[in-house]
């Protein structure tokens, strides 16, 4: 007698389905039960201090951040003063009197020429940033 084996569309979706779970099972064990590569950073020598710039540093520390300050120019409004500043190397914005600038600095003046910056207690001045003198232009007129 022969044997017929006839697979309806059901049983055929349900034996890829099947075969799909088994691959997912197969690849996902593989992948958990191998051992990964370390990731971990090499080992700090005793010695080494942590450098001034590092972030986790400048979090914990009570010094204040270091700074690269360029002033645009200053303002004078109604309610005061405007300093227009660069910090770091970013687009320049406007600050205004007592305003923190990064942990630890404070701008404490804004005078015609300068603003003052208090870092821990210390206070320095930053010059205004000027323009060169522009030659004199001759006459458009004719006498």
């Amino acid at each position: 007698m022969a044997l017929i084996f006839r697979l309806s569309p059901a049983q055929c979706v349900q034996a890829v389905a099947l075969l799909a779970t088994l691959a997912g099972v197969l690849m996902w064990s593989s992948l958990l039960l191998t051992s990964a590569r370390s990731s971990a950073p090499p080992p700090v020598r005793e010695g080494a201090a942590a450098t001034p710039d590092s972030p986790a540093l400048q979090w914990f520390s009570n010094r204040p951040a270091a700074l690269d300050i360029k002033v645009s120019g200053v303002i004078s409004v109604a309610h005061g003063a405007v300093a227009i500043m660069s910090l770091n190397g970013a687009p320049p914005r406007a600050f205004v009197l007592g305003e923190r600038l990064a942990q630890g600095a404070h701008l404490v003046a804004i005078e015609r020429d300068n603003v003052v910056i208090e870092r821990g207690s210390e206070r320095a001045r930053f010059k205004l940033d000027t323009l060169p003198t522009a030659p004199s232009m001759p006459p458009l007129t004719q006498p």
